[in-house]
């Protein structure tokens, strides 16, 4: 009998050593996992939120879907502790050594400006003088329970891209309940949370459901662990150190402003970017140079080498002109710029489409100096003729055939995204010797390649053909294609943010670069 008891007790040993404990290993390790990619996803979101100063609900969806590889769902806890500096006015005894009285400053600013506080009436009457303006810090918490219904919302919403006269005639009833509430980009459609610099932001994720390994621990050990199951417990906060939402503040729409008190300037602006072989930098904020007009007729190069940009047709109004840092085409615009006759060269765009389904210009010109030769960024409505480009932006170059004759047919490289309408992309085409290689005799060749990025994603084909320049005084026209002598066949219809023009073919890693800054610099 004891031979038998001993047998089946050395078998139950014998299945949990070799079968069930393996199996509850691999599910800790897995938990072990799921926690690691928690973790690092809950800072990211957190070191991301401090940087910006905002919470957006694109931001936060992106949070929780990015949680959900970890196969677990979560109880999420944020909170914000915003700390309030309120003016207040001390009125100190003539010894300076005692308090004699505390008042609020937007009370008692005339007052304190005068040097003496009355008061008539009350407990308090009396003469305050030696007056000192300093600061309370108060301290209040807010919640989940606050904050998802702000960046849900689109109720409501002052956008700092307001004009200041719309600002100024708006009803104090259609003011926001929370006054730091933001709209960052024309794209945007809910209202963001915001936070001021020196705040602190928390958040807490554990898990709520029932992993197996906690089932299979439960289960061996009969359930002593309880109702206990969270195996998934991150705990993660900082301070907040930037307020990248003020960075557009409201502005008069009408009027010149010097943005020299801006974190960014003229000169960071263009070392940010690559700037071997730049030609010619056209950015929005700065289109006259080192400060903005909503009213110039050109556009001025950035990069110091003169080669500003020459309006043509805009009305400058609402519709057609300078917009939201940007300059706004319907269709019947255009900027002309130098005549770029490169051999090898890169043109760099970021840009918004107003219509991807335009019937009366089936293909947008974005950039380009296409005639009878040349190259452009072409974006391809969805009724274009070529089923192939429909709905997206191609880099087409033309070039010359065995005959010595331009091709009537371009070289393109389409992008593979259908492009959406009213979203800001950075687009760029790459035309030259993009690397050295070196071939099986040892001997170095670069490589000739046309090359497409929409947002960061390259494409491209080898270019073995010759590339054919545009016609005698085609230059590059913003909008739409040169003509022959004078004037651009216009058919443009969005806003045109930023162009960089440069005299080689950027590499891989440098278009990258470069989409990185237009990422972080227009919230692509």
């Amino acid at each position: 009998m004891d031979g038998v008891l001993q047998k089946v007790i050395s078998i139950i040993i014998a299945v949990v050593i070799f079968f069930i404990l393996p199996v509850y290993v691999s599910y800790e390790k897995r938990d072990d996992i799921s926690y690691t990619l928690a973790l690092k996803i809950t800072t990211d979101f957190v070191e991301n939120v401090n940087a910006r100063g905002y919470i957006s609900s694109d931001m936060y969806n992106k949070f929780v879907s990015d949680l959900a590889v970890t196969q677990n769902s979560y109880d999420i806890y944020m909170e914000h502790t915003a700390k309030k500096y309120n003016p207040v006015i001390y009125s100190y005894s003539d010894d300076l050594k005692t308090i004699r009285g505390k008042f609020d400053y937007n009370l008692y600013k005339d007052e304190y400006e005068a040097g003496q506080i009355v008061i008539n009436s009350g407990n308090n009457a009396g003469t305050y003088n030696n007056l000192v303006l300093a600061y309370d810090l108060s301290e209040k918490q807010y919640t989940q329970d606050q904050i998802l219904p702000i960046i849900d919302s689109t109720d409501k919403t002052v956008t700092i891209n307001t004009s200041l006269d719309e600002y100024k005639a708006l009803d104090y009833s259609e003011l926001p309940a929370i006054s730091s509430i933001y709209i960052i980009s024309e794209n945007q459609t809910n209202n963001l949370y915001t936070m001021n610099e020196g705040d602190e932001f928390n958040v807490i994720i554990k898990n709520k459901n029932t992993t197996l390994a906690t089932s299979m621990y439960n289960a061996i050990t009969l359930g002593v662990a309880g109702n206990n199951k969270t195996r998934i417990y991150v705990n993660y906060g900082g301070t907040i150190k930037a307020e990248t939402y003020r960075d557009k503040r409201v502005e008069d729409d009408t009027t010149n402003y010097n943005p020299e008190n801006d974190k960014s300037d003229t000169a960071s602006l263009v070392n940010s970017y690559i700037t071997n072989g730049l030609v010619a930098l056209y950015d929005g904020e700065y289109n006259n140079a080192t400060v903005h007009s909503n009213k110039i007729d050109s556009w001025k190069d950035l990069s110091g080498n003169g080669n500003n940009g020459a309006l043509s047709s805009f009305d400058f109004n609402d519709e057609s002109g300078w917009v939201y840092n940007g300059l706004h085409f319907t269709g019947k615009e255009h900027v002309s710029l130098k005549d770029f006759n490169f051999d090898e060269m890169t043109i760099e765009v970021v840009a918004k489409f107003d219509t991807v389904n335009d019937v009366d210009s089936p293909q947008h010109s974005i950039v380009s100096n296409i005639n009878n030769g040349g190259s452009g960024l072409v974006f391809n409505q969805l009724n274009c003729a070529d089923a192939l480009k429909r709905g997206k932006v191609s880099f087409d170059v033309y070039t010359i055939n065995d005959d010595g004759i331009v091709d009537s047919v371009p070289s393109s490289v389409v992008g593979k995204e259908v492009l959406q309408a009213n979203k800001i992309y950075s687009i760029s085409g790459s035309l030259g010797r993009i690397n050295l290689q070196m071939d099986d005799s040892g001997m170095a060749f670069a490589t000739f390649a046309q090359l497409l990025s929409i947002n960061g994603e390259i494409d491209g084909i080898d270019f073995n053909k010759t590339y054919a320049k545009p016609a005698a005084g085609s230059g590059f026209v913003l909008g739409g294609n040169p003509l022959a002598g004078s004037g651009a066949d216009a058919q443009f219809k969005g806003t045109i943010y930023s162009v960089r023009i440069y005299n080689r073919a950027l590499t891989e890693e440098e278009i990258k670069e470069n989409y990185e800054i237009d990422k972080q610099k227009y919230g692509i």
